[in-house]
């Protein structure tokens, strides 16, 4: 598979290492062909079926070469969701890219810029993302998800969570859960042709979730995922935490294992 030359720019020797770590613990690269992307997955697929597939989405990636000028490429220079899901030890494990992400440009006619920028959270991005689940499904009819969502990743999880049934467990890693909220905070430009989590938190209410964050992430404030809280509005289900010490990319590997230990459930009290 072609996954530096086809790029314009060589892939980030960061993003290299991490893809190495990842087929070194058994994840294969696989492209999910969609009705709007090829969308780039690594998998770790396991030996017998199991019931719930853990889904990694990757966050929004190197969007922005400067404060004011586009990426050409939107592949992450510091993919966490692909370097916290190498630190999973369930057995079934998918890491998703965002649309255009390691994919070689030239294959995906659709990959304009505009899809990491003001239509990052598009309808027909999200469509495309739920289509990859439902090929996931074809060899497990009966499995479940729980997805975990970092960045702008956890606006993609929030979205397709509100979507389907299937959806047991929903974790958000620094996650933009109000993307208007966050650039009005940031005095940013608007994401005009983007979904918004926040208008379906409502939908959620029966989903356990996670939503975590750090006290010195300074992109996305620790304020955002308790305003998306109050939205889904039942505390049986959702538990939002405040990691000390932790930035947007760093201390989340450091506090992973003890992550994947909290319970992930509603309570029935």
């Amino acid at each position: 598979m072609c996954l530096v030359g086809c790029h314009k720019a060589p892939m980030p020797r960061q993003t290299q290492l991490i893809i190495s770590k990842a087929e070194q613990l058994g994840f294969r690269l696989k492209r999910y062909a969609t009705s709007a992307f090829l969308i780039t997955a690594y998998e770790k697929i396991p030996s017998h079926p199991v019931k719930t597939i853990h889904i990694y989405i990757e966050g929004d990636g190197n969007s922005w070469k400067t404060r004011y000028q586009l990426s050409d490429n939107p592949t992450p220079k510091q993919p966490q969701g692909l370097s916290l899901a190498c630190l999973d030890p369930y057995p079934h494990v998918v890491y998703l890219a965002r649309p255009c992400q390691y994919t070689p440009l030239l294959e995906d006619s659709h990959c304009d810029p505009k899809y990491w920028s003001s239509h990052r959270y598009a309808p027909e991005v999200v469509a495309a993302m739920n289509e990859v689940l439902d090929q996931i499904k074809e060899n497990s009819k009966e499995a479940n998800f729980v997805l975990i969502g970092f960045s702008g990743g956890a606006s993609i999880a929030v979205l397709l969570t509100s979507k389907r049934r299937d959806v047991v467990g929903l974790i958000t890693v620094a996650g933009d859960l109000d993307h208007e909220a966050l650039n009005q905070f940031h005095r940013t430009t608007p994401l005009s042709g983007s979904l918004n989590p926040a208008k379906v938190a409502h939908l959620l209410k029966q989903v356990p979730q996670l939503h975590l964050n750090g006290n010195k992430d300074k992109i996305v404030p620790t304020w955002l995922a308790a305003t998306f809280a109050k939205k889904v509005n039942n505390n049986r289900c959702i538990q939002v935490i405040t990691l000390k010490d932790v930035t947007h990319h760093e201390g989340w590997a450091e506090n992973w294992a003890d992550i994947l230990s909290l319970p992930l459930q509603c309570n029935t009290r």
